[in-house]
């Protein structure tokens, strides 16, 4: 029988921890602020913007959220994104941004003081030197669960599939340092035969956001299986993991939805109180 390996726990734990930094904050009569850009009507963008909002309110947090036009030229956006950076204590720039706009410009905007997201170069950068104060919210929360059902990573194999900045880039890093001592493959769109590293995964970590794109065929017994990938088919929204069947082999699976979705939300907030600390 599988353990699903739930977020909303870890989600608790970690707002515990951010409403102390908070409410220390408060006493200070500095309520903690957070800004949230947007640009456009992606529907799932303003979704993960007003459950944000939510848990802004939640934590006695101030939220502020730009709406801005779909036809927003770069030099509006940059505009915007530095002077709002004045008067926060933690900016984001909601992806994906209309095709027009170049978001690695505009996340680089952000000075690494208010980054909250961790997605500038800089503070990407400091993923290498072993240095960092900030891991981006997504990867945080994928560590989070990880740490909090105790699953071992030391020599343990571990394939996530994706290459994105959000989540490759900085799980990759952090698995194979010393902290984690695991031994991580990235696969993608042009590994010929993904069965080949999937089959060999003790932790396998889905982010490419295509529906059901593996079934139980593509792991080992006793594997454990994150899934964050989200996709939109026919107006429902699916993760990366087809559940069919997957109980027989896995050992332990984060679902879709339930899984690292509640966890992230409340990493942007813990990466928020570190920057509180910090400045």
């Amino acid at each position: 029988m599988e353990q699903i390996l739930y977020g909303a726990p870890v989600a608790e734990q970690l707002d515990e921890i951010s409403k102390n930094v908070f409410q220390e904050h408060i006493k200070d009569n500095n309520k903690p602020h957070l800004t949230a850009i947007t640009v456009g009507d992606n529907p799932a963008s303003l979704l993960y913007v007003s459950r944000k909002q939510e848990k802004a309110v939640d934590l006695g947090v101030e939220f502020s959220w730009l709406k801005l036009d779909t036809n927003t030229s770069q030099e509006i956006l940059e505009e915007v994104i530095s002077r709002e950076s004045k008067v926060t204590d933690g900016l984001i720039i909601q992806l994906p941004l209309p095709n027009h706009l170049n978001p690695e410009e505009a996340i680089n905007c952000i000075p690494y003081e208010v980054d909250v997201d961790g997605l500038t170069s800089n503070n990407l950068g400091g993923l290498f030197s072993d240095s960092y104060k900030l891991i981006p919210a997504t990867s945080l929360a994928v560590l989070e669960l990880l740490n909090f059902y105790n699953i071992k990573t030391e020599d343990k194999n571990i394939v996530i599939a994706g290459r994105s900045r959000l989540v490759s880039a900085p799980l990759a890093k952090i698995l194979s340092s010393k902290s984690y001592n695991a031994n991580v493959s990235v696969i993608h769109s042009k590994t010929t035969n993904q069965k080949l590293f999937t089959k060999e995964a003790d932790i396998f970590i889905s982010a490419i956001g295509s529906a059901k794109m593996y079934d139980h065929t593509f792991f080992k017994n006793g594997a454990t299986i994150i899934d964050i990938g989200i996709s939109s088919v026919d107006g429902k929204t699916y993760g990366d993991i087809d559940t069919a069947q997957i109980g027989k082999v896995v050992s332990s699976r984060a679902p879709f939805p339930g899984g690292v979705g509640p966890i992230t939300v409340s990493a942007l907030f813990f990466n928020l109180s570190r920057l509180i600390q910090s400045n």
